[in-house]
């Protein structure tokens, strides 16, 4: 009788524990859920700042057309690039935003790291494009605006230290989106493993 009590005590004990088992695990899957789509959140969120930012520098540009136009060359150059790059990068941004959108926990996991990886793919696009040819056109349109005005001096020295601030910002933002690129995969990852088991 005793040993009928304890297999029975002993099962209740043994189902318990699994119990808490598949509770802790699923604690631990939603927290990564939640970790995860915090952080694509917080991707959508500077896109779309990016693309609100991008669009209100558009009527700015024409608006100095509308006044400067054919005063400088070169400014006018600098001018009609910026409006090209943002009505571009408006559109980039909506492409990127859109595929994030995508991102849906509740679907398969295999989905959503292919989305991310889409991504970072784009981020890295537009990194390459932006250090090696969008940044260095940039710097030299306004550096050549500068001489056709004959700028003095204290305007030549804020133009190098905004271009170092934005130099140093950009490769900073960059290591953020990497960070956090880096952790909804691990994320991911660990996810899939917790199904999988």
């Amino acid at each position: 009788m005793e040993l009928d009590e304890l297999k029975v005590a002993w099962t209740a004990l043994d189902n318990r524990l699994k119990k808490n088992e598949e509770l802790k695990e699923s604690i631990i899957l939603e927290m990564m859920r939640s970790k995860a789509g915090k952080k694509v959140n917080w991707f959508i969120t500077m896109e779309i700042i990016s693309v609100v930012v991008v669009s209100m520098v558009i009527p700015v540009c024409i608006h100095w057309l509308d006044r400067n136009m054919g005063k400088y060359l070169a400014g006018d150059i600098c001018v009609f690039l910026a409006i090209v790059v943002c009505i571009a990068y408006f559109m980039w941004g909506i492409f990127k935003i859109h595929g994030l959108m995508k991102f849906d926990l509740a679907k398969n996991v295999g989905n959503n790291i292919y989305l991310i990886n889409t991504y970072n793919i784009q981020l890295n696009r537009e990194k390459k494009i932006f250090s090696c040819f969008l940044w260095p056109v940039i710097c030299l349109l306004i550096a050549l605006f500068y001489a056709e005005i004959k700028a003095t001096m204290f305007w030549w020295s804020l133009m190098f230290c905004a271009f170092i601030a934005i130099t140093f910002l950009c490769y900073w933002l960059y290591k953020i989106y990497n960070k956090k690129i880096d952790s909804i995969l691990r994320s991911l990852d660990e996810i899939r493993e917790l199904k999988e088991e």
